[in-house]
Protein backbone atom coordinates (compact mmCIF):
# COMPACT_ATOMS: atom_id res chain seq x y z
CA UNK A 1 0.00 0.00 0.00
CA UNK A 2 1.42 3.42 -1.04
CA UNK A 3 2.09 5.73 2.06
CA UNK A 4 0.56 8.79 2.34
CA UNK A 5 4.23 11.11 2.56
CA UNK A 6 7.43 9.90 2.37
CA UNK A 7 9.54 11.96 5.09
CA UNK A 8 13.71 12.73 3.59
CA UNK A 9 15.86 13.19 6.36
CA UNK A 10 19.64 12.99 5.43
CA UNK A 11 21.68 12.94 8.23
CA UNK A 12 25.80 14.23 8.57
CA UNK A 13 27.56 13.48 12.09
CA UNK A 14 24.03 14.91 13.89
CA UNK A 15 24.59 12.14 16.71
CA UNK A 16 23.98 15.06 19.32
CA UNK A 17 20.42 15.89 18.01
CA UNK A 18 18.90 12.69 16.57
CA UNK A 19 17.19 11.53 19.59
CA UNK A 20 15.12 14.54 19.06
CA UNK A 21 15.18 14.72 15.42
CA UNK A 22 13.50 11.15 14.87
CA UNK A 23 11.55 11.08 18.16
CA UNK A 24 9.79 14.36 16.51
CA UNK A 25 9.27 12.23 13.07
CA UNK A 26 8.38 9.14 14.70
CA UNK A 27 5.91 10.89 16.78
CA UNK A 28 3.77 11.61 13.68
CA UNK A 29 0.87 10.01 13.59
CA UNK A 30 -2.75 10.36 11.68
CA UNK A 31 -0.76 9.37 8.35
CA UNK A 32 0.64 6.33 6.47
CA UNK A 33 4.49 7.12 6.49
CA UNK A 34 7.58 6.15 5.58
CA UNK A 35 10.79 7.35 6.81
CA UNK A 36 13.82 7.16 5.21
CA UNK A 37 16.96 8.60 6.83
CA UNK A 38 20.28 8.98 4.74
CA UNK A 39 23.49 8.43 6.50
CA UNK A 40 25.98 10.34 4.43
CA UNK A 41 29.37 8.94 5.22
CA UNK A 42 28.98 10.16 9.57
CA UNK A 43 32.16 9.46 11.07
CA UNK A 44 30.46 10.12 14.79
CA UNK A 45 27.74 7.42 15.95
CA UNK A 46 24.69 8.85 13.78
CA UNK A 47 24.42 5.29 12.28
CA UNK A 48 24.60 3.34 14.62
CA UNK A 49 21.69 5.24 16.09
CA UNK A 50 19.30 5.38 13.11
CA UNK A 51 20.00 2.10 13.05
CA UNK A 52 18.41 1.34 16.61
CA UNK A 53 15.79 3.57 15.74
CA UNK A 54 14.85 1.53 12.60
CA UNK A 55 15.33 -1.73 14.61
CA UNK A 56 12.48 0.11 16.86
CA UNK A 57 9.60 1.20 13.91
CA UNK A 58 8.61 -1.01 10.77
CA UNK A 59 8.29 2.65 9.13
CA UNK A 60 11.98 3.64 9.28
CA UNK A 61 14.06 3.13 6.06
CA UNK A 62 17.73 3.34 6.45
CA UNK A 63 20.31 4.29 3.43
CA UNK A 64 23.94 4.29 4.34
CA UNK A 65 26.34 5.89 1.86
CA UNK A 66 29.70 7.12 1.49
CA UNK A 67 30.03 10.92 2.40
CA UNK A 68 28.60 12.85 -0.88
CA UNK A 69 26.72 15.81 0.55
CA UNK A 70 23.53 17.07 1.60
CA UNK A 71 22.32 16.72 -2.20
CA UNK A 72 23.26 13.28 -3.06
CA UNK A 73 21.75 12.82 0.25
CA UNK A 74 18.33 13.86 -0.51
CA UNK A 75 18.29 12.41 -4.02
CA UNK A 76 18.87 9.29 -2.54
CA UNK A 77 16.07 9.36 -0.50
CA UNK A 78 14.03 10.59 -3.50
CA UNK A 79 14.57 7.44 -5.54
CA UNK A 80 13.35 5.73 -2.57
CA UNK A 81 10.66 7.28 -1.93
CA UNK A 82 7.40 6.04 -2.90
CA UNK A 83 4.80 8.46 -0.90
CA UNK A 84 1.97 10.23 -2.47
CA UNK A 85 3.81 13.26 -0.80
CA UNK A 86 7.06 14.02 0.32
CA UNK A 87 8.21 16.45 2.92
CA UNK A 88 12.16 16.69 4.29
CA UNK A 89 13.29 17.33 7.36
CA UNK A 90 17.31 18.03 8.00
CA UNK A 91 18.98 15.72 10.65
CA UNK A 92 19.26 18.38 13.61
CA UNK A 93 15.63 19.71 13.17
CA UNK A 94 12.87 19.03 14.53
CA UNK A 95 8.98 18.50 14.20
CA UNK A 96 6.39 19.49 15.84
CA UNK A 97 3.35 16.55 16.57
CA UNK A 98 1.05 16.39 13.90
CA UNK A 99 2.19 18.58 11.37
CA UNK A 100 2.48 15.81 8.75
CA UNK A 101 -1.23 15.05 9.29
CA UNK A 102 -2.42 18.91 9.32
CA UNK A 103 -0.24 19.57 6.17
CA UNK A 104 -1.46 16.39 4.32
CA UNK A 105 -5.03 17.16 5.23
CA UNK A 106 -4.73 20.37 3.47
CA UNK A 107 -3.37 19.69 0.64
CA UNK A 108 -5.28 16.66 -0.05
CA UNK A 109 -8.41 19.13 0.61
CA UNK A 110 -6.97 21.88 -1.52
CA UNK A 111 -6.28 19.60 -4.65
CA UNK A 112 -2.43 21.09 -4.44
CA UNK A 113 0.42 20.52 -6.11
CA UNK A 114 2.73 21.94 -3.26
CA UNK A 115 2.01 23.62 0.37
CA UNK A 116 4.45 26.01 1.79
CA UNK A 117 4.49 25.52 5.11
CA UNK A 118 5.88 27.51 8.61
CA UNK A 119 8.21 27.51 10.79
CA UNK A 120 10.72 28.71 13.78
CA UNK A 121 14.30 28.77 14.32
CA UNK A 122 15.18 27.58 17.53
CA UNK A 123 18.88 27.06 19.50
CA UNK A 124 17.88 24.39 22.23
CA UNK A 125 14.79 22.35 23.37
CA UNK A 126 12.44 23.13 20.34
CA UNK A 127 9.27 22.04 22.42
CA UNK A 128 9.83 24.11 25.10
CA UNK A 129 10.99 27.48 22.63
CA UNK A 130 7.72 26.99 20.42
CA UNK A 131 5.33 26.98 23.83
CA UNK A 132 6.34 30.56 24.31
CA UNK A 133 5.04 31.80 20.70
CA UNK A 134 8.15 32.08 18.82
CA UNK A 135 8.26 34.96 15.74
CA UNK A 136 7.60 32.57 12.97
CA UNK A 137 10.07 32.44 9.86
CA UNK A 138 7.40 33.88 7.02
CA UNK A 139 5.06 36.80 7.70
CA UNK A 140 4.43 37.65 4.62
CA UNK A 141 2.79 34.65 2.69
CA UNK A 142 -0.84 35.34 1.12
CA UNK A 143 -1.73 32.81 3.00
CA UNK A 144 -5.73 32.36 2.22
CA UNK A 145 -4.80 32.20 -1.14
CA UNK A 146 -4.17 29.67 -4.03
CA UNK A 147 -1.33 30.87 -6.74
CA UNK A 148 0.21 29.34 -9.27
CA UNK A 149 4.27 28.24 -8.45
CA UNK A 150 5.00 31.33 -10.92
CA UNK A 151 2.74 33.66 -9.26
CA UNK A 152 4.41 32.83 -6.18
CA UNK A 153 7.83 33.68 -7.51
CA UNK A 154 6.57 36.72 -8.73
CA UNK A 155 4.72 37.95 -5.73
CA UNK A 156 7.15 36.07 -2.98
CA UNK A 157 10.09 37.79 -4.58
CA UNK A 158 8.38 41.33 -4.62
CA UNK A 159 7.52 40.75 -1.11
CA UNK A 160 11.16 40.60 -0.28
CA UNK A 161 9.83 37.39 1.11
CA UNK A 162 10.36 34.58 -1.19
CA UNK A 163 11.39 31.40 1.06
CA UNK A 164 13.21 28.66 -0.97
CA UNK A 165 13.73 26.50 2.32
CA UNK A 166 12.85 22.72 1.28
CA UNK A 167 11.97 21.78 4.75
CA UNK A 168 9.26 23.96 4.28
CA UNK A 169 7.76 22.39 1.45
CA UNK A 170 4.79 19.55 1.28
CA UNK A 171 5.04 18.32 -2.51
CA UNK A 172 3.08 15.71 -4.15
CA UNK A 173 5.90 13.52 -5.52
CA UNK A 174 4.53 13.12 -8.59
CA UNK A 175 4.84 16.73 -9.81
CA UNK A 176 8.59 16.24 -8.79
CA UNK A 177 8.87 13.21 -10.31
CA UNK A 178 7.41 14.66 -13.52
CA UNK A 179 9.69 17.35 -13.37
CA UNK A 180 12.47 15.61 -13.20
CA UNK A 181 13.37 17.26 -10.04
CA UNK A 182 16.99 16.46 -8.43
CA UNK A 183 18.79 18.57 -5.83
CA UNK A 184 22.57 19.85 -7.71
CA UNK A 185 25.43 18.35 -6.52
CA UNK A 186 27.70 21.19 -7.44
CA UNK A 187 26.66 23.84 -5.16
CA UNK A 188 25.13 24.88 -1.12
CA UNK A 189 22.39 26.54 -1.57
CA UNK A 190 20.92 23.81 -3.51
CA UNK A 191 17.66 24.71 -2.37
CA UNK A 192 16.94 27.44 -4.17
CA UNK A 193 16.97 25.76 -7.87
CA UNK A 194 14.67 22.81 -6.60
CA UNK A 195 12.43 25.46 -5.21
CA UNK A 196 12.64 27.34 -8.27
CA UNK A 197 11.82 23.92 -10.64
CA UNK A 198 9.03 22.86 -8.01
CA UNK A 199 7.37 26.13 -8.52
CA UNK A 200 7.02 26.44 -12.14
CA UNK A 201 6.01 22.73 -12.02
CA UNK A 202 3.07 23.71 -9.87
CA UNK A 203 -0.29 25.00 -10.52
CA UNK A 204 -2.18 25.24 -7.42
CA UNK A 205 0.58 26.22 -4.24
CA UNK A 206 -1.34 27.21 -0.81
CA UNK A 207 0.17 27.95 2.36
CA UNK A 208 -0.34 26.87 5.72
CA UNK A 209 0.43 29.35 8.41
CA UNK A 210 1.07 27.83 11.73
CA UNK A 211 4.29 27.29 12.48
CA UNK A 212 5.05 23.87 13.14
CA UNK A 213 9.39 23.35 11.89
CA UNK A 214 11.75 23.77 14.22
CA UNK A 215 14.69 25.11 12.27
CA UNK A 216 18.29 24.30 14.93
CA UNK A 217 20.48 27.65 14.39
CA UNK A 218 23.54 25.40 14.36
CA UNK A 219 26.99 27.34 14.82
CA UNK A 220 28.93 24.69 12.77
CA UNK A 221 26.93 24.56 9.62
CA UNK A 222 28.50 25.01 6.52
CA UNK A 223 27.21 29.36 5.69
CA UNK A 224 29.05 30.24 9.32
CA UNK A 225 32.40 28.96 8.31
CA UNK A 226 35.35 30.83 8.02
CA UNK A 227 37.59 28.11 6.23
CA UNK A 228 39.30 29.37 2.95
CA UNK A 229 38.01 26.19 1.04
CA UNK A 230 34.12 26.56 2.55
CA UNK A 231 34.23 29.85 1.47
CA UNK A 232 35.53 29.51 -1.95
CA UNK A 233 32.34 26.81 -2.73
CA UNK A 234 29.50 29.49 -1.30
CA UNK A 235 30.62 31.72 -3.69
CA UNK A 236 31.46 29.42 -6.42
CA UNK A 237 27.61 28.45 -5.54
CA UNK A 238 26.47 31.79 -5.43
CA UNK A 239 27.14 32.04 -9.04
CA UNK A 240 25.89 28.77 -10.09
CA UNK A 241 22.72 29.76 -9.00
CA UNK A 242 22.41 33.14 -10.38
CA UNK A 243 23.53 31.66 -13.51
CA UNK A 244 20.66 29.33 -13.30
CA UNK A 245 18.05 31.78 -12.18
CA UNK A 246 19.03 34.22 -15.28
CA UNK A 247 19.24 30.92 -17.19
CA UNK A 248 15.44 30.40 -16.21
CA UNK A 249 14.24 33.67 -16.20
CA UNK A 250 14.61 33.96 -20.29
CA UNK A 251 11.26 31.80 -21.20
CA UNK A 252 9.26 32.92 -18.35
CA UNK A 253 6.24 36.01 -18.62
CA UNK A 254 8.04 39.27 -17.40
CA UNK A 255 6.11 39.22 -13.83
CA UNK A 256 8.39 35.75 -13.19
CA UNK A 257 11.37 37.03 -15.28
CA UNK A 258 11.63 40.25 -12.93
CA UNK A 259 11.30 37.99 -10.01
CA UNK A 260 13.58 35.66 -10.69
CA UNK A 261 16.37 38.41 -12.29
CA UNK A 262 15.71 40.12 -8.84
CA UNK A 263 16.73 37.30 -6.79
CA UNK A 264 19.69 37.00 -8.97
CA UNK A 265 20.45 40.36 -7.91
CA UNK A 266 20.18 39.39 -4.07
CA UNK A 267 22.13 36.11 -4.41
CA UNK A 268 24.75 38.70 -6.29
CA UNK A 269 24.71 40.94 -2.76
CA UNK A 270 26.01 37.71 -1.31
CA UNK A 271 28.39 37.30 -3.32
CA UNK A 272 29.87 40.68 -3.01
CA UNK A 273 30.04 40.63 0.50
CA UNK A 274 32.03 37.35 0.94
CA UNK A 275 34.13 38.51 -2.00
CA UNK A 276 34.91 41.51 0.05
CA UNK A 277 35.06 40.08 3.55
CA UNK A 278 35.56 36.39 3.21
CA UNK A 279 39.01 34.52 3.38
CA UNK A 280 39.67 34.08 -0.27
CA UNK A 281 43.03 34.55 -1.62
CA UNK A 282 43.85 36.70 -5.16
CA UNK A 283 43.74 33.89 -7.48
CA UNK A 284 40.53 32.58 -6.18
CA UNK A 285 39.04 35.94 -6.05
CA UNK A 286 40.27 36.49 -9.98
CA UNK A 287 38.59 33.23 -10.81
CA UNK A 288 35.32 34.31 -9.62
CA UNK A 289 35.75 38.09 -10.86
CA UNK A 290 35.56 36.70 -13.98
CA UNK A 291 33.43 34.23 -13.86
CA UNK A 292 30.57 36.95 -12.94
CA UNK A 293 31.92 39.30 -16.13
CA UNK A 294 31.69 36.44 -18.12
CA UNK A 295 28.18 35.12 -17.37
CA UNK A 296 26.94 38.41 -18.27
CA UNK A 297 25.67 39.15 -14.70
CA UNK A 298 26.29 42.74 -14.17
CA UNK A 299 23.83 43.53 -17.21
CA UNK A 300 21.19 41.31 -15.63
CA UNK A 301 21.15 42.78 -12.66
CA UNK A 302 21.79 46.38 -14.03
CA UNK A 303 18.24 45.87 -15.69
CA UNK A 304 16.61 44.77 -12.95
CA UNK A 305 17.62 47.50 -10.73
CA UNK A 306 14.63 49.28 -9.15
CA UNK A 307 16.24 52.38 -7.24
CA UNK A 308 19.39 53.99 -7.43
CA UNK A 309 21.30 51.98 -4.53
CA UNK A 310 20.69 49.07 -6.01
CA UNK A 311 22.18 50.35 -9.36
CA UNK A 312 24.85 51.78 -7.82
CA UNK A 313 25.87 48.42 -6.09
CA UNK A 314 25.92 46.68 -9.23
CA UNK A 315 27.80 49.42 -10.87
CA UNK A 316 30.19 48.76 -8.24
CA UNK A 317 30.33 44.75 -8.08
CA UNK A 318 31.15 45.47 -12.18
CA UNK A 319 33.99 48.13 -10.95
CA UNK A 320 35.74 45.77 -8.34
CA UNK A 321 35.33 42.72 -10.36
CA UNK A 322 37.68 44.12 -13.42
CA UNK A 323 39.86 45.27 -10.55
CA UNK A 324 40.02 41.78 -8.89
CA UNK A 325 40.06 40.07 -12.19
CA UNK A 326 43.85 41.56 -12.98
CA UNK A 327 45.08 40.79 -8.91
CA UNK A 328 46.31 37.25 -9.93
CA UNK A 329 48.86 37.29 -6.82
Amino acid sequence: MQPDVSLIIPVFNNEAYLDESLSAARAQDGISLEIIIIDDGSTDASLEKIKAYAGQDPRVIVISQPNQGVSAARNAGLDRASGKWLAFLDGDDWLAPGSLAAWHQQAEQGNLDCLLCNGFSFKTDPQAFLASNPLAILRKQPWDSTLTGAEWIAQGVKLREWPHYVWLQFCRRSVSEGAGLRFRRDMIHEDIPWTVQLALASNRLAFSRPARYGYRRNPSSLTQSRDAAKVHHRISSYLKVAALLKDLAQNQPPAVRRGLNTQVLREMGHFLGLMRKGNVSHADRSLFASQFLAAGLPGTMLRTCSNYREAAATVKAWYLCHIWKRQKA
